[in-house]
């Protein structure tokens, strides 16, 4: 039993709009109880006072590749598989892994097996099913079966209007949306089709006609990387505008080497100015895979290892630019939870809640991780790691060598 004394809370979306200074109960993973001059008796508690720093729900991302992924510059290319520690770092404490599209080398097999074994180590772990090719690959015979048999299976993953795609047809999209969207029904999930989008043709008319054709709800598609270069982002403004949720990807920024791309935060707050709600936007970290980094010139600099700290990075961006904080933790948070089906376990600080909490100090660095109520983070510093991890002398501090 743990309690958090003086934690500073942001309002949840739709609540009163006040912040409160509270007390955190932990015990059993939960927050047992939230409020103020908390008093447990018969029961001894290690207590901590946070001196009213703010106190949020772990991040929550919806794109990681937690087995590794390729990239386009052969065998050499593909990311090692993601260790605990690069999910503390950036204050993520629940996260879904996806495969990519590399040939024989990802297996939804050992995704299973490495989003087991990280929740082993205390995070909420899950994963969609698929991968960017259609037919859509699937553990057990198809990935409806997948989705409700296999209880860490949220969703399936398929790529559209991009060069490394299968450009599935608009009616074998629609079955396979709605073999996923009745599997979620039958399993109490949201069955969600997460969705890689590029700059070659229009997704979201796609999607729109595909929901028109086959009756499946358009909020059961993510459409993914919607910041890739300013006109797909202006494309899915009027998609979130007619009802559509959009997902921005946070490694996908000029400064990283994506020169046409828009940087998440700036992304957020463009949809925002353009009449977009802030519950229809989604930031995931699309970590650990292999960027090409360039220069201002365009020069090939080599391929980096992009971790999940950018997440972390884009919600500071937006709190230190004055983006309303509660606002901020949504896109991370909330919104994120809510389209994974996980919302309010995940994704919220009340009684009830899973005790999973991000600590902020000053300029809203980040200080404190929780893991079911547990420290994994410690004045900046992970104090969880997974086996073997710090044997391999990794510092997971986000940026890997130059592979060239």
């Amino acid at each position: 039993m743990r309690i958090l004394r003086n934690a500073r809370v942001a309002p949840e979306p739709g609540g009163t709009g006040e912040w409160r200074t509270v007390d955190l109960l932990l015990a059993g993973g939960r927050i047992q109880a939230m409020e103020r001059g908390l008093r447990v008796s018969g029961c001894p508690a290690e207590e901590t006072d946070l001196e009213g720093r703010v106190t949020a729900p772990g991040l929550v991302d919806g794109h990681v590749h937690f087995t590794g992924a390729t990239w386009d510059e052969g065998y050499t290319s593909k990311t090692p598989e993601i260790f605990l520690s690069h999910f503390l770092r950036a204050g993520i404490t629940t996260a879904v892994g996806l495969l990519g599209m590399g040939y024989g080398c990802e297996d939804l097999k050992a995704l299973a097996y490495k989003v087991l074994a990280l929740r082993d180590e205390g995070l909420g772990a899950y994963m969609h099913t698929g991968n960017f090719r259609f037919p859509a690959p699937s553990i057990l015979g198809s990935p409806g079966e997948d989705v409700v048999f296999l209880p860490y299976v949220l969703g399936c993953k398929v790529a559209l209007t991009d060069r490394f795609s299968s450009h599935p047809s608009l009616e074998e999209f629609c079955r396979l949306s709605s073999e996923v969207y009745v599997a979620g029904l039958q399993s109490g999930k949201p069955g969600l089709m997460h969705l890689h989008v590029a700059e070659y043709g229009d997704p979201f008319a796609f999607l729109e006609e595909a929901h028109r054709r086959s009756g499946v709800p358009l909020d059961r598609s993510l459409p993914t990387h919607c910041n890739t270069n300013a006109d797909l982002l202006e494309q899915a403004r009027g998609y979130a505008l007619r009802g559509g949720n959009v997902d921005l990807s946070t490694i996908l920024e000029p400064d990283r080497g994506c020169l046409v791309s828009v940087k998440a935060s700036k992304a957020v707050e463009q949809l925002v100015a353009g009449g977009v709600a802030p519950e229809r936007i989604t930031l995931s970290s699309d970590g650990n895979v292999g960027l090409p980094r360039r220069d201002a010139k365009g020069t090939y600099l080599g391929l980096y290892l992009e971790r999940t700290d950018s997440l972390l990075e884009n919600l500071q961006a937006l709190l230190r630019g004055g983006f309303p904080p509660e606002t901020a933790f949504a896109l991370t948070g909330a919104n994120p939870a809510k389209r994974l089906g996980l919302y309010p376990r995940k994704g919220a600080l009340r009684a009830g809640a899973d005790a999973d909490l991000a600590v902020f100090g000053e300029n809203w660095e980040l200080e404190r991780v929780y893991l079911a109520g547990e420290p994994a983070l410690e004045e900046g510093r992970p104090c969880r790691f997974s086996y073997f991890e710090r044997d391999l002398r990794d510092d997971g501090k986000g940026e890997g060598s130059c592979s060239r």
